[in-house]
């Protein structure tokens, strides 16, 4: 677990300078009937954008004054002390005037846009969380209000929903932040009341985050609101049904397709295609952040939690192409103290050996690292110590446990704190280094050794863990041992991603020097509700795509995440050549008849995939991917 330290901004900003960083660009939608509405104080004319902040400190305040709201939440033995929540609104969005949204409209999307300042102490790694409010406020709010009890807004389906529609981490000074609120705005064009959003922090000891109001002069850095709609739903969007591929002969393959349109509009079809860039198949590793509160049974967390986790791996190994398994470090809660610890991370981790559940020789391979609780060990006072040598990780993880195992690689010194693992699937192969936390500044040989691994296997793609990698965040900052692994190993171009956990929330970074670049990824659900639930991080590795998919899922409870910080994309050039997509054609269809290309020049036992887009001229569809394999024809 990490201490709540601000951030040293010189480290990020170096990294910046020496290294880009790499942002992904926005989408944007074509529907020629979609409209966009923006809501700000100031901007044309609108002047219905409020927020309070209440502050249990001062129960009776009204917080309607303030340049900058603040959110923050100290918690004792389960009792709150001092909390502070905000509240954001825009009134009048909704009607029938030019400038406003319609009642039972189809919301595409809904960004919220807040601003953080310059104020040193504004930000945080910690995630802020946005809940529908479910009970009128006024500007008379303050914590000690009726409508929520005298006390505080409780996020529990009677004054806030209890699921959030949105977080993020303000984590950068002078940096507007878009959120997605979607799911709000779609409520509230539902029906539902627009009573706005309380924004809050379940952390205990969260550090203090503030975003600027509508009542600063200037006018770009107020709160803003954009939604995109359905101006024309009368206008039904085409649908596309019936697709295939078929052999017309040797070379040539027909594409069809069947359109039909609810408003009897004449249709153009675009056909779009290319052929499959050949590469190896898509495989997963999957992460395993901090189980420290499964091994400990604390907060919630139970270790049938983390053998849900490694059963569930085991179990999907083949039909998942899981090629391995990273756990993030904190294994256990008090490292050399609670014996017990370790012997429920044995029972939960050995799954991962067993032949029988995975239907794999030695099971899933997986490589550990080493955190800060597993270096915890008794003093001779009876206190607990930091940074000891990690003597039950050794005995149970040690270097005779796996030295027999085809997948490890070797360690470094004479324990398995620091060690490498060799993961494989199809054509990709993997090298693995697991560093111990709070050692590579310490030991300068740890990383001058990971470096030799690295370039005696330069014909891997190289993925270093280390428990302390960034801070939460998009980008991230990071983390002491993080920025140390990047600075030492960053001039080896196979050094592809940097993963740790420490710091509970989720965030990544972009960084190429030299042409050469780096993901990193920090994940930790550890103070999430029941001690992470279960919560595990799915990497998808697709050379064909030349991308790395992350996702978030609990194999305990069942359920997926899909908010951006969850769930997203990075480009990585596995070294596969990608042909884009060119336009084939555009045919004219009516309703009901269907639509057809004869792609000419196909070679025989190749890989093609297709897609089309069906436009009435206001409303555009696209297809789902479409592949087939122009097999030889005699």
């Amino acid at each position: 677990m990490k201490q709540h330290n601000r951030p040293g901004f010189f480290r990020v900003y170096f990294a910046i300078a020496t290294c880009a960083l790499l942002l992904s660009p926005a989408h944007a939608d074509s529907n020629l009937d979609d409209k966009t509405l923006t809501f700000q104080n100031g901007l044309d004319n609108y002047s219905g954008a409020m927020e309070i902040g209440i502050d249990q400190g001062n129960p009776g305040v009204l917080g309607n004054k303030a340049n900058n709201l603040w959110i923050e939440r100290h918690e004792s033995k389960g009792e709150q002390l001092k909390t502070k929540q905000a509240l954001v609104r825009f009134d009048n969005i909704f009607g029938s005037g030019a400038s406003q949204i319609p009642l039972g409209a189809k919301i595409s999307k809904a960004t919220l846009r807040l601003n953080v300042g310059s104020k040193k102490d504004a930000i945080t790694y910690h995630r802020i969380f946005l809940s529908r409010m479910l009970v009128p406020w006024g500007k008379d709010a303050a914590w000690k209000y009726k409508a929520w009890g005298d006390d505080g807004i409780q996020y529990d389906g009677r004054e806030a929903v209890a699921a959030p529609d949105a977080l993020f981490v303000p984590n950068l000074n002078n940096t507007a932040y878009e959120i997605d609120v979607t799911e709000s705005l779609r409520a509230w064009a539902g029906g539902q009341p627009n009573n706005g959003w309380v924004l809050y922090s379940t952390r205990t000891h969260h550090v203090p985050a503030a975003f600027i109001t509508s009542r600063v002069d200037r006018r770009e850095l107020r709160p803003l609101l954009r939604v995109t709609y359905d101006a024309n739903p009368s206008n039904i969007a085409p649908e596309a049904t019936n697709l295939s591929s078929t052999h017309a002969n040797a070379t040539t393959a027909t594409l069809s397709l069947r359109v039909t349109d609810s408003n009897k509009d004449a249709l153009s079809v675009a056909f779009y295609g290319r052929k499959q860039a050949a590469a190896a198949d898509d495989f997963q590793i999957i992460l395993l952040p901090d189980t420290q509160y499964y091994t400990n049974e604390r907060l919630g967390g139970k270790s049938e939690m983390f053998d849900a986790q490694t059963e569930w791996i085991a179990r999907n190994a083949r039909a998942r192409n899981i090629a391995g398994v990273l756990h993030l470090g904190d294994i256990t809660d008090h490292g050399d103290i609670h014996e017990d610890q370790w012997k429920l991370a044995r029972r939960a981790l050995y799954k991962l050996e067993d032949s029988k559940l995975s239907g794999l020789p030695e099971g899933v391979p997986y490589c550990l690292a080493v955190g800060n609780h597993d270096q915890r060990y008794p003093g001779p006072d009876g206190k607990i110590n930091k940074d000891g040598p990690a003597k039950l990780f050794n005995k149970y993880f040690g270097v005779n446990h796996f030295k027999g195992k085809s997948y490890y690689g070797g360690n470094y010194g004479d324990n398995n704190n620091n060690h490498y693992t060799l993961f494989e699937s199809g054509g990709t192969k993997i090298v693995v280094l697991s560093l111990e936390f709070g050692r590579l500044r310490k030991d300068s040989g740890i990383l001058k050794w990971a470096g030799e691994v690295l370039a005696k296997h330069a014909d891997r793609h190289a993925i270093v863990i280390t428990h302390a990698t960034l801070f939460p965040g998009i980008p991230g900052e990071f983390q002491e041992d993080g920025e140390a692994v990047y600075a030492a190993l960053k001039s080896h171009k196979n050094l592809m991603l940097i993963v740790g956990g420490h710091t509970t929330g989720e965030g990544h970074r972009t960084d190429t020097c030299n042409g050469s670049v780096t993901h990193s990824i920090v994940q930790d659900f550890q103070f999430d509700e029941n001690g992470g639930a279960g919560f595990l991080g799915v990497l998808t590795f697709s050379p064909r795509t030349n991308e790395i998919r992350v996702a978030t899922y609990s194999p305990y409870t069942g359920k997926s995440r899909t908010d951006p910080a969850a769930q997203y994309t990075l480009a990585y050039d596995f070294g596969t050549k990608i042909e884009p997509f060119k336009k084939l054609a555009t045919v004219k269809a009516e309703s009901g008849a269907g639509a057809k290309y004869n792609w000419k020049g196909r070679a025989a036992n190749s890989v093609y995939e297709w897609y089309a887009e069906i436009s009435d001229a206001r409303k555009t569809t696209r297809t789902e991917l479409q592949s087939f394999i122009h097999a030889s024809v005699k």
